[in-house]
Order: C-alpha cells, then structure tokens, then sequence
C-alpha cells in the first residue's frame, strides 16, 4: 500500500511518520523541495483545511500550489482522506476526517491548549485571578472555559440562546447572553464563534488595551481594524493544534486514516 501526503502544516510531516510507522511505504509533498507526487499511490491524504479559498490545495510550505481540479484530475488511485473537504467530484472515494466526532472534540482539546498557551505567551498577566470572557459555548468554547477556570481564571461563557446558558451552569461555568455581557470587566477576551459578535458598539464597551484571541474561522467574532482603532489588542489564531501540537494532531488523524481504510477494505 502506497501513500502520497500533500499540503498542510507541520501536522502532515507528521502524519506521515506515523504512517510510515505503521510499515506503509509513504511518499510526501508537503515542502518545496520534496519530489512531485506520485499520482499513481493508491491512497492521497490532504490538509486540514484542504483548501483555505475552496480553489487551491492549502500548501503553506511551497511557493505554488495544486489546484483542486489538478489534484482530483491527476490522482489515480484508490482513496482519498482529507479534513474539510471541499464539495465537488473526486476521481475515487473521498472521506473527510474532519467529520468524525472524536477529531471534532480531540481538536477543541488541542486549540483550548493552544489558545492558553497563545494568551499567556501574549499578555503581561496572569490568568489567575483575571477576568475572562469565552464567547461561545461549543466544543472548543466549553473545553476552553473549563481549562481557564481549572487555571484560576474568572469565567464568563458568552452565548446566544437561553439552553446554552443553562448547560454552561450545569457544567460549573457562569454564563450570560450576548445582550448582558458586562464588557467592561474583561481584559482578555475569546472568541470561538464564527459570526461578527463583537461589532464597533460592543467593542467601544471593552476597556482600552484589552486582548482578542480569534479562534474562529470566517466571517470571525470581530473586525481586526476596528478592534485596534478602539485601542484593542486582537489577535489571530488560526489553525493553534497545527502550531502548538502538531505531532498529536497528526496522530489523531493518523489514527482516523487507519480505522477508515481498514473499514474501507
């Protein structure tokens, strides 16, 4: 069995050691010098995210990359693998890992970590003791709280529905709609929610000199420009598991491939 690794992070140099490691014979195209791919390899695994503008195969490391219809065009083998897919035709069966549950979680686990990490790299204080505001009580947003709140810090989840105030308090964490956060109080806040929370009112609310950590994708929680005209401190998270523990994300994936090729046949 012969694969071919494409694209991505430091995440996929590890992934494709961790194959390799399970006795497969493992071909890469993650960096400019490495060789051409093999279109003939009978399983491709892309990046996660596959594609960051849904037309080229994300490829950080290289100065051009594939597109997405050369990619599907060339490749002749068996099975592809690949974390946000994006919808069209593939040559073969194409499986997103992204969509399994337990990546979904294991990943909110790996960007908490790496978002504690980001804030305590970035800010002159300590989280003990301060004030902190998540917004968003999804996976990562639930997972982060709880971690903030194991640290000392002093928690406030932000949510938009009445049942996610409810859950956050069953779980040991304060919560407050949108409309009644107390901004004022928060030198450091977390976004987790792809959707514009913060808008120019609720930014002027936050005190001068306050961090944003983005953790969420397009259309984010807040205008970066805005926010640093009001005197705020934003910060861009992206892609935190790829940065902060690329080897165990690239495991968890690995793990994912193995299962679903052995389901596969």
């Amino acid at each position: 069995m012969i694969f071919q690794v494409m694209g991505g992070d430091e995440r996929q140099r590890h992934l494709a050691r961790y194959i390799k490691e399970k006795g497969f014979t493992v071909y890469e195209k993650i960096k400019e010098q490495d060789p051409p791919p093999r279109w003939d390899a009978d399983i491709l695994i892309l990046p996660l995210p596959v594609s960051k503008d849904q037309a080229h195969l994300f490829m950080p490391f290289c100065k051009d990359a594939y597109s997405l219809g050369e990619v599907g065009a060339s490749f002749q083998g068996r099975l592809i693998f690949g974390g946000m897919l994006p919808q069209g035709a593939y040559p073969c069966p194409a499986i997103d890992y992204y969509e399994n549950e337990g990546l979904l979680w294991s990943n909110a686990a790996l960007t908490a970590e790496g978002a504690i990490g980001l804030a305590v790299g970035s800010t002159p204080f300590s989280l003990w003791e301060t004030n902190v505001l998540v917004l968003g009580a999804g996976r990562i947003g639930r997972i982060l709280a709880m971690e903030l709140k194991a640290l000392g810090a002093k928690v406030l989840v932000g949510v938009r529905r009445q049942e996610s105030v409810d859950l956050c308090r069953a779980m040991g964490l304060k919560a407050r709609l949108y409309e009644d956060l107390p901004l004022g109080k928060f030198p450091l806040v977390f976004n987790t929610v792809p959707a514009r929370i913060l808008g120019r009112e609720r930014l002027k609310r936050l005190p001068k000199g306050a961090y944003l950590i983005e953790l969420a994708s397009s259309p984010f929680g807040f205008d970066k420009e805005e926010a640093a005209e009001e005197g705020l401190i934003p910060i861009g998270a992206a892609g935190l598991p790829g940065r902060y523990s690329p080897k165990k994300a690239a495991e968890l994936i690995g793990e994912i491939i193995i299962k679903e090729m052995e389901n596969f046949g």
